[in-house]
């Protein structure tokens, strides 16, 4: 699963059907678990407590704890003075998330998140799980409108057989030569036109997934 984004509600609601169906035996979670939404402390206690879960880094995380921002920037504003109520929006929403995960105690927690998780699953199959592309967090990300090549030049590499990313909000996959590209599209702010909280189940067997 993906981009929770502070929102425990999604999150529960997800968690309770994998529940219902007989659960999982990893979960996998690839960032951007506490910007924007209104219980960021909330989500890290749930995702810190599932068994056998492994977690990277999103672009909001890394913005969260170094202090960086989304656009626009300050010299967006100076030449575009209309951006400037976004731009203050968008400070003090990550001011907000960073006090409130400071006061949490999780803001270790979000420093030392990693970019990317890879592993072998039964059967041999090589799988890499990653919040936007393969050495990034943010960027175009794989999303609808991407091209074959757009696709082929950020996500090909001979190493991996399997891809999951997040980070576009947009539940989709193709296959790329040998590699199947699976987007988990988004527990929160899902864009049009399903609404609904989304993530992926992988069955890994010994003939493959």
């Amino acid at each position: 699963m993906s981009d929770i984004h502070g929102n425990s509600i999604a999150l529960d609601a997800v968690l309770s059907d994998i529940r219902s169906t007989g659960g999982v035996d990893e979960y996998w979670i690839l960032g951007d678990y506490v910007a924007i939404g209104p219980d960021p402390n909330g989500v890290l206690a749930r995702l810190s407590s599932l068994p056998n879960a492994s977690f990277t880094r999103g672009n909001t995380d890394r913005y969260v704890v170094t202090g960086e921002r989304p656009a626009p920037s300050l010299d967006d504003v100076k030449t575009n003075p209309a951006l400037l109520p976004r731009l203050v929006n968008v400070c003090r929403s990550f001011a907000w998330t960073q006090g409130m995960v400071t006061a949490g105690g999780w803001y270790d927690w979000l420093s030392n998140l990693p970019l990317e998780k890879d592993a072998v699953l039964p059967g041999g199959t090589r799988v890499l799980a990653v919040h936007a592309s393969p050495g990034r967090d943010d960027g175009p990300g794989y999303h609808p409108a991407s091209d074959t090549n757009e696709l082929t030049e950020l996500f090909l590499r001979t190493d991996y057989d399997l891809m999951f990313v997040g980070h576009t909000h947009t539940a989709i996959q193709t296959n790329l030569g040998h590699l199947t590209l699976v987007n988990l599209g988004s527990i929160s702010n899902p864009l049009p036109p399903d609404l609904r909280a989304s993530y992926v189940i992988c069955h890994a067997h010994s003939d493959g997934f």
